[in-house]
């Protein structure tokens, strides 16, 4: 159990790299041992008809000062949250109740054995079924590399890390998105008033189609008299995320000072959002509305006003105080 939990960090920690960086060459090292493997690409998204056998190529390069026995293995893999961070199932017996699984239609890898800094190129074979059901279907091959005296001894399940796989099978491809939330937040806190910047603008689609998702837009925010505070955009950063289906992605967007300046929010706003998505170039369109009123600066300034006010009335009271007793003295 203990070597399971290692595997999965692991492997988690790998994949999360894939997925953040966009980079062509993804890296995996064991600081403890000295291993470390260098592939590319992190992502391979194919297209394919049911009965086709299609392949493709994953650079394995090691980066370590010695000699590493690298060893493949393909699983399948959902999303884990919101956020976009693959699941990668680990029970292969499962893989029927999965109906994105693509772990029976790749062919085994060989094992290399790599001296350091020597590439491979491994080629990926992937046949599928005459049967497959049109849409996307999603794996993993990862890759462990370990000295070639530590093999075996459980120690190689400290560096893995893999290229995820993103296959399109032709057919009755259905794109379907949804927007099933929208809003304002704070501190990770919704709401429709607040007391100043920052804000984040958050926006959750939900895919209840058969294949992945890469939607963008914009989110154009403007004020009460209708003008233009900032344009955010959605899913713009490189790499673009992905929406697997049968789940909900999370998009957040700053509206902070990187957008707005050094302005002072104040009154009402509105966030347009236009989101574009699928083959057809669909749209998705919807409003939100809140307030940012600073009441702590409003108050401060209350405070001072009526401060200001009763010490200059005060003074002027003690002014005529004082040109009274002065002319009651000069009559005596």
């Amino acid at each position: 159990m203990k070597k399971i939990s290692i595997l999965r960090i692991a492997i988690a920690l790998g994949l999360i790299t894939c997925l953040l960086t966009g980079n062509q060459t993804v890296m995996a090292a064991d600081a403890n041992n000295g291993q470390a493997l260098e592939i590319a690409p992190p992502v391979l998204i194919l297209t394919a008809d049911p009965g086709q056998t299609i392949s493709a190529k994953i650079t394995v390069r090691n980066i370590s000062g010695g000699k590493l026995v690298v060893t493949g293995q393909i699983n399948d893999f959902v999303a884990a949250g919101e956020d976009g961070t693959p699941k990668i199932l680990m029970d292969e017996t499962n893989t029927e109740k999965n109906p994105y699984s693509i772990i029976d239609w790749i062919s085994p890898m060989p094992k290399l054995d790599l001296i350091s800094k020597q590439v491979a190129t491994l080629p990926i074979t992937i046949t599928v079924p005459d049967n497959a059901s049109p849409g996307g279907h999603y794996g993993v091959v990862r890759f462990t590399g370990v000295a070639p005296e530590l093999e075996g001894t459980g120690v190689s399940l400290s560096a893995s890390l893999g290229s995820l796989i993103l296959v399109r099978v032709s057919g009755a491809i259905k794109d379907e998105l949804s927007i099933s939330d929208y809003y304002a937040t704070q501190d990770n806190k919704k709401g429709t008033f607040f007391e100043s910047a920052p804000l984040t603008i958050a926006l959750k689609l939900k895919n209840t189609g058969n294949i992945h998702e890469q939607p963008s837009g914009l989110i154009t925010v403007t004020d009460m008299f209708g003008r233009k505070l900032a344009t955010l955009g959605v899913n713009a950063t490189s790499p673009q995320g992905n929406i697997l289906p049968s789940s909900t992605r999370l998009f957040s967007q700053k509206l902070d000072s990187t957008v707005i300046g050094n302005k002072i929010l104040f009154g009402r706003y509105k966030a347009d959002l236009k989101v574009t998505y699928g083959t057809d170039k669909t749209v998705l369109t919807d409003s939100i509305t809140f307030w940012v009123i600073p009441y702590r600066l409003i108050g401060l300034g209350v405070i001072i006003l009526v401060g200001g006010f009763l010490g200059l009335r005060f003074a002027i009271r003690r002014y005529n105080d004082h040109i009274i007793k002065k002319s009651d003295r000069r009559r005596r």
